[in-house]
């Protein structure tokens, strides 16, 4: 048993070492599939990835990636080929009604379709300034489980900000969810990073919502499925 420890004068006890646990972080690159675009495209994007990620879970975080960038790629490639709207912008233009515009957007939108054209040639310039380092690094922070699936802090400026996103590893495991639901809640996050807003808990009706639910479609019209099977992934 210790015994009492008498303080003189001036004493003071040792300073508590506090440990400090930092990520470690691994680089890896998705390729940018070809797309009719104005602005020049970068051959890949890169994202520095939190180690304590499985393999397994790094492999769907790039098939995640996949499906974003296969729908931004789908949408410019059927405009090229003649159609008035591609099927995102069909999609998004019948649900969605609120917030149309990102915060840097002066503008205003008169429909959801031309907001996705919008939300699309900022995307474009988050893709460009990824793959050219014009950035910030796009870090992909790990949270191991919480309230949220994907989660990107808002930004205001898709020439500057960054694709840093913070994923749910639980939810990467969970076999239940299809790859492109994941991949419209890590669209959602990347919109909070191009200057979109909603309110809290709020998705219906919402650009923000709508346009991540039309992906976790395959930008089909909604049926008789509960709105929440879609916006539980949402963050």
């Amino acid at each position: 048993m210790m015994g009492n420890i008498k303080k003189g004068k001036g004493f003071k006890f040792p300073p508590i070492k506090r440990v400090k646990i930092s990520a470690t972080y691994k680089k890896i690159q998705v390729s940018v599939p070809d797309a009719p675009v104005s602005e020049v495209l970068p051959d890949r994007i890169t994202f520095y990835v939190d180690n304590r990620f499985t393999t397994k879970q790094v492999n769907r975080i790039r098939q995640m990636i996949g499906v974003v960038l296969n729908n931004w790629r789908n949408h410019f490639d059927e405009l090229n080929n003649g159609a008035h709207r591609s099927r995102y912008q069909n999609c998004v233009n019948k649900y969605a009604r609120f917030n149309l515009a990102p915060v840097w957007f002066d503008e205003k939108l008169s429909n959801g379709s031309a907001a996705a054209g919008v939300q699309m040639d900022g995307f474009t310039t988050m893709i460009a300034v990824n793959g050219f380092d014009r950035a910030a690094k796009a870090y992909i922070m790990y949270q191991k489980s919480g309230s949220s699936t994907i989660k990107g802090m808002n930004a205001s400026n898709p020439e500057k900000a960054s694709l840093s996103v913070t994923i749910n590893a639980t939810a990467l495991d969970n076999t239940s969810v299809s790859t492109i639901f994941l991949g419209g809640s890590l669209q959602h996050a990347w919109l909070h990073r191009e200057g979109y807003r909603h309110p809290i808990g709020k998705y219906i009706s919402y650009f923000a919502g709508e346009a991540s639910m039309c992906v976790m479609r395959g930008n089909n019209d909604k049926t008789s499925t509960p709105a929440n099977t879609y916006t539980k992934w949402l963050d």
